[in-house]
C-alpha cells in the first residue's frame, strides 16, 4: 500500500483548494490501526473496509461514506470522512496500477521483494516531500490537525498517535535510504496520483459530497 506522501499527493488534487488538515489526517487514518496493541492483518482489513477478504466495491465505499457523513454535520468531520475514503480508494488503485505489476515483474523471493518495496517507498516519501511544492505545507497542516474516531474502526487517540508517529518518522534523517528508486519513481507515481484524484473527484460528485 502507498505511504502517507502518496495519499497527500492524491489529497492535494482531490481538493479544489489547498487540502484541509482534517482531509489529510483522514487520508492516513485507516492505517492508525497500527497503533492498536497486538493488531493483526485482519484488523487492518477491517479498517480498510474489506469484504470477504477482498477490497471494497465502489458501492460499499459509497454506502459507508454516506453513512459516516450522517453522524456529524461539521465541515471538519466531512473532510475527515472524505479523506478516510480517499485512503481506501487510493490503496485499491495503487495495488491495481503499481503494486501488482511490480510484484509480477520482480525477480526474487517474497522477502526480497518486501525489502525492495519498503526501501523504494521510503525513498519516495522524501522525494515527494522535497520536490512537491505542497510537501512541507502538507506536513505542517497535518501537524495542526485534530483527529476523529470512526468506531469501531479506529479511535481518535489512535489516529492522533499515528499522525505523530508519521511526523516523527519524517524528522529522522536516517529513515531516508539514500537510493534512486527503480520502480516506484516520481515519474510513475505523480501520474498515478493525478489519475486517482480525478477518479475520486468524479466519485464524490456522483455521491453528492463534493
Amino acid at each position: 500500500m502507498p505511504w502517507p506522501m502518496v495519499h497527500f499527493a492524491v489529497a492535494e488534487e482531490v481538493c479544489t483548494v489547498e487540502s484541509s488538515p482534517h482531509f489529510l489526517i483522514g487520508s492516513i487514518a485507516p492505517d492508525a490501526i497500527h497503533r492498536r496493541e497486538a493488531s493483526t492483518k485482519e484488523d487492518k482489513k477491517f479498517t480498510h473496509l474489506f469484504e470477504n477478504g477482498k477490497f471494497s466495491t465502489i458501492e460499499r465505499l459509497k454506502d459507508r461514506c454516506l453513512y459516516y457523513l450522517t453522524l456529524n454535520s461539521d465541515a471538519e468531520w466531512r473532510d475527515f470522512v472524505r479523506g478516510y475514503i480517499s485512503h481506501i480508494y487510493t490503496d485499491i488503485r495503487w495495488t491495481q496500477m503499481l503494486y501488482s505489476p511490480f510484484a509480477n515483474e520482480y525477480q526474487g523471493t517474497r522477502d526480497e521483494a518486501k525489502r525492495f518495496y519498503y526501501k523504494e517507498v521510503s525513498q519516495l516519501e522524501f522525494i515527494l516531500l522535497r520536490n512537491e511544492a505542497w510537501g512541507a505545507g502538507a506536513l505542517g497542516r497535518l501537524r495542526q490537525a485534530s483527529g476523529f474516531g470512526i468506531e469501531p474502526l479506529v479511535t481518535k487517540t489512535e489516529v492522533e498517535q499515528y499522525r505523530d508517529d508519521k511526523l516523527q518518522w519524517f524528522a529522522e534523517e536516517h529513515n531516508e535510504p539514500g537510493i534512486e528508486p527503480l520502480f516506484f519513481t516520481e515519474a510513475r507515481v505523480k501520474p498515478f496520483a493525478s489519475q486517482t484524484a480525478a477518479e475520486l473527484r468524479l466519485l464524490y460528485k456522483d455521491w453528492g459530497i463534493e
